[in-house]
């Protein structure tokens, strides 16, 4: 039912590897856009060119400083944010190897509750990742941002069968009527091919 801590361990560092990815590309992006706006003449420009030059270098590698943090913390946030409180219920990673997020109901949690899983996550990393480690003690195999959040790791495939299940309950049992009385239930033959044997 619950997600077991290999599972969890190698989601996150698919997790990670796609975020570094996606996170170094628009990096370059803004870095590249930042160095071909610094080559734009400007008025006044042409009276000291190495001021000016020197200002708007500043300035970009100011900005570029300031957006690569702020790339950083807000990639990470809305990528497990938007994925894990979607239809998908998990970030790729997770997905990837079959585990989802869900609340105490089954069900997908919301956008505030996945923001407050990913942010709790800093207090997880500073109790020197004890917190992740909780997953292999705990009942319910929950780090401590899943117990901040209130949150569960599941196995897709079990949350599947069990959805299953509640949508086509099995068949009620029929009873089996009694036999008339005098007659042993074990006498009654079982086909006909026994009946036209006798």
């Amino acid at each position: 039912m619950y997600a077991g801590f290999w599972k969890r361990f190698f989601a996150y560092w698919l997790d990670y590897f796609i975020l570094y990815v996606g996170t170094m590309i628009i990096v370059v992006l803004i870095t590249l856009i930042g160095r071909l706006t610094s080559f734009i003449p400007a008025w006044g420009s042409t009276l000291y060119p190495s001021v000016y030059a020197f200002h708007v270098a500043r300035l970009f590698y100011r900005l570029e400083t300031i957006s690569n943090v702020l790339v950083y913390f807000s990639i990470g946030w809305m990528y497990y944010a938007i994925m894990e409180s979607s239809k998908c219920r998990g970030t790729l990673g997770k997905l990837a190897l079959g585990i989802i997020v869900v609340d105490e109901y089954n069900e997908k949690i919301t956008f505030g509750r996945a923001s407050a899983r990913y942010w709790s996550r800093i207090i997880t990393f500073f109790t020197i990742f004890v917190g992740y480690i909780m997953v292999a003690f705990t009942a319910k195999k929950q780090t401590l941002h899943d117990k901040i959040a209130r949150t569960y790791v599941v196995n897709k495939n079990w949350l599947d069968y069990s959805e299953y299940i509640k949508q086509n309950p099995p068949l009620a049992e029929v009873p089996v009527p009694a036999p008339a009385p005098g007659v042993n239930r074990l006498s009654i033959s079982l086909n006909k091919e026994e009946q036209t044997k006798q």
